[in-house]
């Protein structure tokens, strides 16, 4: 295979790894792209003569350019979500990382459901006021408490929010329909403890999420080059 050709092959190779890392930095999206193509280089030269086969083998060994940008895309994102006090940057971060591996699947759940319960306490005291009857800290059968919305029903009653259930039932939704009444337990002191808790819950949630990527993060396993 000639100069000419295998210098053909690798730039197309490079051009197309360029385009696949799309939003990456332009600084960022150039160190890559050179490191990648320094890589080939030196697999090139210790391999001469470079003959058609020698350099596709080695191109096939760095890994197809839209998965190794996708894996650089995500190391950038856990960089940028490290110092981060964004959830929409940092849900978005643990989603990705969540299709490589469990750490990033736990990171992404707990980042969920913590955020999660600070919409509801934050929905809970804005709604209060437009649906007083409806919206409170419930107690109901089977000593079910749950913080959100009453569907109004002694039968089949069923309370939408952050529910718990002794001794260790926990959901962001519903713990299903019950039968028998239900009570509310904080009146108009819902406005502040919700306040409160949405705070609490936004503000650890985030220091987890952060905690987590920094601890884990750079441990993720990314493909080795070749």
């Amino acid at each position: 295979m000639s100069a000419d050709n295998a210098g053909g092959s690798i730039k197309q190779y490079l051009v197309r790894l360029r385009k696949a890392l799309g939003d990456v930095p332009s600084t960022e999206r150039d160190e890559i792209v050179e490191e990648i193509r320094s890589h080939i280089l030196e697999r090139i030269e210790a391999q001469e003569p470079a003959t058609e086969q020698v350099v596709n083998e080695i191109l096939r060994a760095v890994g197809d350019p839209k998965e190794l940008a996708s894996q650089y895309k995500t190391e950038a994102l856990l960089r940028r979500a490290r110092t981060s006090q964004s959830p929409l940057l940092l849900l978005r971060t643990t989603l990705r990382w969540a299709m490589s591996g469990l750490a990033g699947v736990i990171a992404f759940l707990v980042t969920a459901v913590g955020y999660g319960c600070a919409a509801v306490c934050y929905l809970c005291a804005l709604l209060k006021p437009v649906f007083p009857a409806r919206i409170g800290l419930w107690l109901g059968p089977e000593h079910t408490m749950t913080m959100g919305y009453w569907n109004g029903r002694i039968s089949a009653t069923e309370v939408y929010g952050i529910a718990v259930r002794p001794p260790a039932s926990f959901a962001l939704g519903t713990l299903s329909a019950t039968e028998g009444p239900v009570r509310e337990l904080l009146g108009p002191w819902l406005f502040p403890v919700t306040l409160l808790f949405g705070v609490v819950f936004l503000m650890a949630t985030t220091r987890f999420a952060r905690w987590f990527i920094g601890k884990f993060g750079q441990r993720r396993s990314r493909r080795s080059l070749g």
